[in-house]
């Protein structure tokens, strides 16, 4: 793509975990003209530039402002879909596939990028711990390889967050989340008092493994170990970003084998973070041992308590390189260049 001005790039989707708003405020910060578009507000409170409110209106207005909406992404010339979702999405009478505004957008010479975050992509069977509603699991029966199927074949690039979409998504590459911007956040110092704080903030308890997590954390207490669990849920982000930082520990998820969000968020405010991650086979891990996360499961999960409550000193260790780490990976910048790079000039500065 040849510009001679920055180019303007709209996030159309799901704001999840804030990812697309990190993302364009990464690309904000090194010059180009970028919005975030969703449907509808998200229910912790991430900013977007632009809500269509769908939700709160019928459904032919609903198409108007979808329709609205495809027009105005014409002034862009990036098209980054999030979560799998596009603006106009209906599913193909006969033949299968969608309906989207993708090929128009195309026509328009609009380069295409999408970014996958978990659901969207992973087929239910993949994942037990989720959502069984009868009427979910036949959407994502019907869309879901029809959205996968689109955005693999008409997308410039194809990104995927979790590692374990690989299998589902041929030819798509890894990308970390871009949520946080630690220039934002200060490491706050580890408080250095008893009891231990450990902190959880599951946004689905089946795939965190929360029951687990209170089990460990309750068998610790029983013992006489001084230790207590705040169990994060049902705030806004802003107000979750406070209770974290009066943590000594995180515990991220127990069951899909990643990192999310919130792992990053506390590896930001220099912490350390227990999560289960896979490392079964090439791709699992993309950072290999740089990745400073402390590996657990279930089983083990109370006993790498125990030893991280009995050790300050290996919890400032492993909050200090947690803290570089996503400097050095997840600064929204890093992400963004890395995302844009040979797909459109960058601007100069």
């Amino acid at each position: 793509m040849s510009l001679e001005r920055p180019a303007r790039i709209l996030h159309i989707g799901l704001n999840t975990a804030g990812d697309p708003v990190g993302l364009s405020r990464g690309e904000r910060a090194l010059g180009f003209e970028s919005d975030v578009l969703v449907f509808e507000e998200h229910p912790f409170g991430y900013p977007a530039d632009i809500d269509l409110a769908i939700n709160s209106v019928g459904r032919a207005r609903s198409m108007y402002r979808r329709w609205g909406a495809v027009r105005a992404a014409l002034a862009y010339d990036v098209i980054h879909f999030e979560y799998g979702y596009t603006l106009i999405h209906r599913l193909k009478y006969r033949g299968g596939g969608l309906r989207t505004e993708i090929p128009l957008l195309k026509r328009m010479g609009k380069t295409i990028l999408a970014s996958f975050m978990g659901d969207d992509a992973r087929p239910p069977s993949a994942n037990p711990w989720g959502l069984n509603d009868p009427a979910y699991l036949e959407f994502q029966r019907l869309v879901q390889p029809a959205r996968r199927e689109l955005m693999l074949r008409n997308a410039d690039r194809t990104f995927f967050v979790n590692p374990d979409l690989r299998r589902w998504l041929p030819g798509a590459g890894f990308r970390p989340y871009a949520s946080v911007d630690p220039l934002a956040i200060d490491p706050v110092p580890l408080p250095g008092r008893d009891p231990v704080v450990v902190v959880h903030a599951p946004s689905h308890r089946g795939i965190k493994g929360t029951e687990d997590v209170i089990a460990a954390v309750d068998s610790l207490r029983a013992e006489g170990v001084p230790v207590e669990l705040d169990l994060v849920e049902g705030l806004s982000h802003g107000e979750a970003l406070a209770r974290y930082g009066r943590a000594d520990i995180a515990v991220d998820q127990l069951n899909i084998g990643w990192y999310g969000v919130f792992s990053v968020e506390m590896m930001a405010l220099a912490r350390p973070v227990l999560c289960r991650i896979i490392e079964d086979e090439p791709g699992d891990n993309p950072f290999g041992s740089e990745l400073p996360i402390i590996r657990t499961r279930t089983e083990t999960l109370r006993e790498d308590l125990r030893r991280l409550c009995a050790d300050p000193a290996l919890r400032q260790r492993v909050g200090a390189a947690s803290r570089c780490f996503v400097e050095a990976h997840h600064d929204p910048r890093v992400v963004a260049r890395n995302v844009l790079d040979g797909l459109v000039p960058m601007p100069s500065t």
